[in-house]
């Protein structure tokens, strides 16, 4: 389920974490959840173990994840509380908006857009 790009300017470690927050987010992964483990997704992406254990490592000093040793990483019940995981909703956020006004999109067309997203994801 994770994938790792590996043109991207984005440290691979980094996108790991900000797929694992995102997943968080849209319930993927709820509360209490395992997650794979490192060694499942070094498998899948191909990616040095070390570069995964620093995303988990990461994720769990944020607080995002917890692990329990011998048998896995879990969700932390207050993941999406976390400041990690705004922080990164808040980059995305921004990072859509700086887009959308470099292509001459106004702050109500903007305002348009998000409620019909919000809309359609009500269905």
């Amino acid at each position: 389920m994770i994938t790792v790009d590996k043109q991207s300017r984005v440290p691979v470690y980094e996108q790991i974490k900000n797929q694992i927050i995102t997943f968080i987010r849209l319930g993927i992964y709820p509360a209490d959840s395992k997650l794979p483990s490192i060694r499942q997704i070094t498998s899948e992406t191909s990616v040095n173990v070390n570069t995964i254990k620093k995303a988990f490592a990461e994720l769990e000093l944020a607080g995002v994840i917890y692990t329990v040793p011998g048998i896995g990483s879990f969700v932390s019940k207050k993941a999406l509380d976390n400041e990690a995981v705004t922080a990164k909703v808040k980059r995305e956020i921004t990072d859509a908006f700086r887009t959308a006004a470099s292509l001459g999109v106004s702050k109500e067309e903007v305002s348009e857009i998000l409620n019909k997203i919000y809309k359609e994801g009500d269905k």
